[in-house]
């Protein structure tokens, strides 16, 4: 299936550089120290495991992805392979994800940019700023995906220019003595350190959902999602090390990698990872801008949502009506501050996204065998085994986030309702 409305603009290039600012946010500055205090050195083994997971989905992304060239991503897969509730459950809480997720980047963004101008981290001229840019990216949207995927493209070089640098200097001051014990505190808190950590790689599925605007998905998807996901791994393992090998004080540290370069690069290296920090979310918030009303557009091009959101306009070929949309809500959101505790629901809802997924790979596999495109090697293993460790995070899950999840899946069912409804009473 192929979405004929929407303009093919996006490069390889373009979509990588997407994949890497939807996944590499202020987490990879953040959470060394987190992960320290739970297991202390042995959390790179929790990072590695993470790794794992997050790669084996990618993999099921990449050879699902490479079957449709249609904007989306796991919603539409999950909707033709299962039916349209599962497909709606999906995209559901796609949507739900992506406008909070919207709108957290940009009060996050206010809150990194604090650390150089304090006012901006409190008070109105915070939802002034976060506001503010979400109205100049989305502005930038509303003239074309590839004005909005060059944003994208040009911060995601910026960020990796001081992690780069953090890299390249932190190897040579490694201490070895700073990894043992390598696990101090045990592993009864492996599974809840590797759910943290995948945090910090969860986003490259949305790399997926502007399909309907690369030149050539089926090829772009999988070479797009295996490179940056392998780019990605290498720098987090490296950041991972060097922060652990350079800050003994590295556990429980609020903000680890900019103290590490601090120690060994003194307070410019420091305020230079900082400014790197906001450079990083800006650029993940470039990325959301450009994803976030996609999800929105694709639901309601399917019959979803309603049909005024998948207008696209004539000129520009973008999905202008969503991208106001998803402004609206995001805005709304970063001004009542209750998106922090709805951002509960992302623990369940990216596991709705990734199983279903998953699963798509043995039933298309067996419903269309002999397809065209990328196809994962050692048969149903990678697929199979990516579902047992989603399932073991879920299990090692807090019951109160899942429930959070559950009761998410449950507002949605109303809205499937209605669609099903004004469907049925459409002309045939």
């Amino acid at each position: 299936m192929e979405t004929g409305n929407l303009k093919r603009s996006l490069s390889l290039l373009d979509v990588m550089a997407l994949g890497v600012n939807v996944v590499m946010g202020q987490g990879i500055f953040l959470l060394p120290g987190v992960a320290a205090a739970m297991l202390g050195p042995a959390a790179i083994g929790a990072l590695l495991l993470a790794a794992l997971i997050a790669c084996l989905i990618a993999l099921c992304f990449a050879e699902v992805g490479a079957r449709f060239r249609t904007t989306g991503g796991a919603y539409v897969y999950a909707r033709e392979t299962f039916g349209p509730f599962i497909g709606f459950e999906v995209g559901w809480m796609v949507c739900c994800v992506a406008v909070i997720s919207w709108a957290a980047l940009a009060i996050g963004f206010t809150e990194v940019v604090s650390t150089l101008v304090p006012a901006v981290g409190v008070g109105w001229l915070q939802s002034v700023v976060a506001i503010g840019l979400m109205l100049v990216l989305a502005g930038a949207n509303m003239f074309g995906a590839k004005l909005g995927a060059t944003i994208s493209t040009v911060f995601s070089i910026a960020k990796l220019l001081p992690v780069a640098l953090f890299i390249a200097v932190g190897l040579f001051h490694v201490r070895q003595d700073l990894f043992s014990p390598f696990a101090p505190h045990g592993y009864e808190r492996l599974a809840e350190t590797t759910l943290l950590l995948l945090y910090a790689f969860v986003g490259f599925e949305s790399s997926v959902v502007p399909a309907g605007e690369m030149k050539n998905p089926q090829k772009a998807v999988p070479v797009a999602l295996m490179g940056v996901m392998a780019a990605l791994c290498l720098v987090y393992l490296a950041i991972f090390v060097i922060a652990m090998g350079t800050l003994p004080e590295l556990a429980g540290h609020p903000n680890p990698v900019a103290a590490a370069s601090e120690g060994f690069m003194g307070s410019a290296g420091g305020t230079l990872v900082a400014v790197g920090i906001v450079v990083s979310v800006f650029g993940i918030n470039a990325a959301c801008t450009l994803v976030a009303p996609r999800k929105v557009f694709a639901m309601a091009e399917r019959g979803d949502l309603p049909a005024a959101f998948a207008r696209v306009h004539a000129g520009t070929g973008v999905p202008r009506v969503a991208i106001g949309v998803a402004l609206a809500v995001a805005a709304a959101l970063s001004l009542t501050g209750t998106f922090k505790e709805l951002a509960i629901l992302g623990v369940v809802a990216r596991f709705v996204q990734y199983i279903p997924t998953c699963i798509a790979v043995l039933v298309l596999r067996r419903r269309d065998p002999s397809a065209a495109g990328f196809r994962i090697p050692l048969g149903p293993v990678v697929p199979i085994a990516a579902v047992c460790l989603c399932a073991w995070l879920i299990v090692s899950t807090d019951p109160g986030k899942l429930l959070g999840g559950l009761a998410g899946l449950l507002l949605g069912v109303p809205f499937y309702l209605l669609a099903r409804r004004r469907a049925a009473g459409r002309p045939t």
